[in-house]
């Protein structure tokens, strides 16, 4: 008995730890299987070389440019997710700038902290069934709808969001950020390089002597933008004001980091437009931070503190 009684345990433990009903043991997915399962693609050689998982060129809508790269930490443990539309004046560049000077270190200390990013393409101007600039700040509200359908089932938190941008992808995170219909779950904006609003006639009260109209017939550039930014129609005043993101600020609003760079002379000395001022000068952020601070809205930027560690601040670490 000594020698058969252990055989007989053995086939007991054996056969109470099998299914009657001969279902097979399912063993837990990683996170990596279930992020692939849910996304339909497998994670891809990382442009920026970190362990991140990184998945490109999915689709967020039907449009052409509807695309976005997500990078998630590999834990499977974010403590939020950046939202980052690239700039080009709605007519050029693409996502993959994130992935360079001088965005690919802002991203990277994201990417460091557990802060999911992604990255977004977007309709130019000029892109098929564009209806102007409106279609382009549209596009951001499809991506964000799109994150937040799919964001418990890849662990993100989809009322830890913060939206950020260069130049055109600056005002288009503005535009979202800054309207309670478009905004929930959405903390703060990082707008760099930014524009204070796409009702383009109010730049003429922020420039001594400047006239939207003589800059769109001198500046062959200007006047291809200026020609698409209203659909290619003389924009009613709906229109204009339907863009005009300044005057949406109040203090419900997420909190803003707003940082530019260009000065106040958007005429060269050659009597030729620079239009890195008219796009990009400070003059914007301080009419935005301007309108910021009579609303009680909460603001910040490079003299206070760098965009990661904003971002950081705003997501609790």
């Amino acid at each position: 008995m000594k020698k058969v009684f252990p055989i007989f345990l053995l086939f007991m433990i054996l056969s109470c730890g099998s299914d009657d009903n001969n279902t097979p043991v399912v063993i837990p997915e990683t996170y990596q299987e279930r992020v692939t399962a849910i996304l339909n693609q497998s994670p891809e050689a990382n442009p920026l070389e970190d362990s991140s998982l990184f998945f490109s060129n999915l689709s967020y809508g039907s449009a052409e440019r509807n695309t976005y790269d997500i990078l998630l930490p590999e834990d499977g443990k974010p403590i939020g997710v950046v939202v980052f539309f690239h700039g080009g004046s709605f007519l050029f560049n693409d996502k993959s700038d994130a992935y360079e000077a001088p965005y690919e270190s802002f991203i990277k200390i994201l990417l460091i902290r557990n802060v999911a990013v992604v990255n977004v393409n977007y309709s130019y101007l000029n892109s098929p069934n564009s209806e102007g600039v409106i279609t382009s700040l549209s596009d951001g509200t499809l991506l964000l709808n799109h994150i937040r359908s799919i964001a418990s089932s890849i662990n993100i938190d989809a009322n830890k969001i913060i939206l950020g941008g260069a130049s055109s992808g600056a005002g288009i995170a503005l535009w979202n950020g800054l309207q309670a219909e478009h905004n929930t779950g959405v903390l703060g904006v990082v707008a760099i390089e930014t524009q204070s609003t796409y009702n383009l006639y109010k730049w003429e009260s922020l420039f001594t002597d400047l006239s939207i109209d003589i800059i769109a017939q001198s500046s062959t550039e200007f006047q291809m933008l200026f020609s698409l930014f209203y659909g290619g129609v003389v924009p009613t005043q709906e229109q204009l004001d339907a863009v005009d993101f300044i005057n949406f600020i109040d203090s419900t609003d997420p909190d803003l980091y707003l940082f530019n760079t260009a000065g106040n002379t958007f005429l060269k000395a050659d009597g030729t437009v620079d239009l890195n001022v008219l796009y990009h000068s400070r003059v914007h952020t301080d009419t935005l931070r301007g309108k910021a601070i009579v609303e009680g809205l909460e603001n910040s930027g490079a003299y206070q503190e760098t965009p990661d560690a904003f971002v950081l601040r705003i997501l609790g670490q």
